[in-house]
């Protein structure tokens, strides 16, 4: 994976209010290395080899969408949640497609803005997972 001064802005001007229900961004190319998933396969300071990219790739992959999708990352948002559904493993190394939409929107109670987008990973044709970042901003 290349390093994040390879791509766009680190923010972006996109605001969550401004992103409608159904916009979609992609697909884009992203690629897995063998040395990130090993570094990422089992405790930390221990890489271990393997055909399979362990899930500690999909939030790696899906931020460096999400960065690209819109411009930078929208600042002022927080992480509520990461729900994650495996269809079948991702290679350790290779390609991987990415398309990412936003899937919800939410006004809450408290007047903050809850935006969910949602990422399909392919690899070699097929979809291998499926992550939602649920995303709160003021």
């Amino acid at each position: 994976m290349s390093s994040p001064a390879d791509g766009p802005p680190r923010l972006s001007s996109v605001r969550y209010q401004d992103l409608a229900v159904g916009r979609r961004f992609g697909p884009f190319a992203e690629r897995l290395d063998q040395a990130a998933s090993d570094a990422l396969r089992g405790e930390v300071g221990v890489s271990r080899a393997g055909t399979e990219a362990p899930l500690g790739v999909l939030p790696l992959l899906t931020l460096r969408v999400l960065r690209r999708a819109l411009g930078g990352i929208v600042p002022g948002g927080v992480l509520l949640g990461l729900h994650v559904t495996t269809v079948e493993g991702l290679p350790a190394a290779g390609a991987v497609d990415v398309d990412v939409h936003v899937s919800d929107q939410r006004r809450r109670p408290d007047g903050g803005l809850s935006t969910t987008f949602t990422f399909a990973l392919a690899a070699e044709g097929r979809v291998r997972a499926i992550v939602d970042w649920t995303i709160l901003a003021p």
